[in-house]
């Protein structure tokens, strides 16, 4: 699959000349202050270029800064008090069970992708909702924007009490559908009920359901087109002042591990 003409395709040696390099040129960096960074899977690999590559090891990294890393005491400060509002696809899902272990430091057996879910964590100051698109591949690329609302609404209701602060932490996004004119009707409603004040964080699109390769994609979107969609809400995502988190470019070129199925991790294979 052809995402961008102008890069080349495959393995392409780095700079550096151990993975040590790397890592300590990693942490002298300066901490990314968005989730949308230019980055690039990296991994070590034996000298002899016919030997195998340390796949386990493959990490995305930020081109010019680091993305900071928190431990689960300073997880369990920061997140103390908040309320957490979960709505999109099943990537944002595993998103919301990788906050859930580090803060409990394991892992809660995962309900199915398409279901409510209400958490009380971190001695019960810390809320945390989700629901999901349920019907994302159906929607029309023409939706109106209150269709979209509705959904959001809902959620709201479902999340109450909710404080009208930066405790209130609304993550949203994941489906190829949503525009930037979503985005300035969404801070318009919010604005509506009160809820203009609490964060805001939009998640893009993830590569795998939407991707040519997917057996599941009912509604295949060539990639170039979801590249230029993609770039377009983001960049009206920064100038709105809602946070991004960008997991599009970190996975269309891993399209091909995509995993198909009900579940929370559709980049990993379990064995049993």
């Amino acid at each position: 699959m052809i995402f961008n003409k102008e890069l080349p395709c495959g393995l392409q040696i780095t700079r550096y000349k151990t993975w040590q390099r790397l890592m300590q040129d990693l942490t002298a960096r300066p901490t990314c202050d968005t989730g949308y960074e230019e980055g690039s899977w990296v991994l070590p690999c034996a000298p002899d270029a016919n030997a195998s590559c340390y796949w386990r090891e493959a990490a995305w990294i930020p081109k010019r800064c680091r993305h900071e890393q928190f431990s689960r005491a300073e997880m369990l400060q920061n997140l103390s008090g908040r309320t957490l509002v979960f709505l999109g696809d099943s990537t944002l899902h595993a998103i919301m069970y990788s906050v859930l272990e580090l803060i409990n430091g394991t892992l809660i057996a995962p309900k199915t992708v398409k279901a409510y879910a209400e958490f009380a964590i971190n001695s019960n100051r810390t809320r945390i909702v989700f629901d999901y698109y349920r019907e994302h591949d159906k929607l029309p690329k023409t939706m109106e924007v209150d269709n979209s609302w509705n959904r959001f609404r809902q959620l709201i209701q479902r999340a109450q009490p909710i404080e009208n602060s930066r405790n209130t932490v609304l993550v949203f996004g994941g489906a190829e559908w949503i525009r930037p004119q979503h985005l300035h009707y969404l801070q318009l409603r919010l604005k509506e009920i009160g809820l203009q004040n609490i964060s805001t964080i939009f998640k893009s699109p993830s590569m795998g359901f939407w991707s040519w390769h997917s057996a599941s994609a009912s509604k295949p979107v060539e990639a170039g087109n979801l590249r230029r969609f993609t770039t377009e809400v983001l960049r009206t995502a920064r100038q709105l002042g809602v946070d991004v988190i960008d997991t599009f470019y970190p996975t269309v070129s891993r399209y091909k591990e995509f995993r198909s199925g009900s579940c929370a991790c559709h980049f990993h294979s379990v064995r049993l």
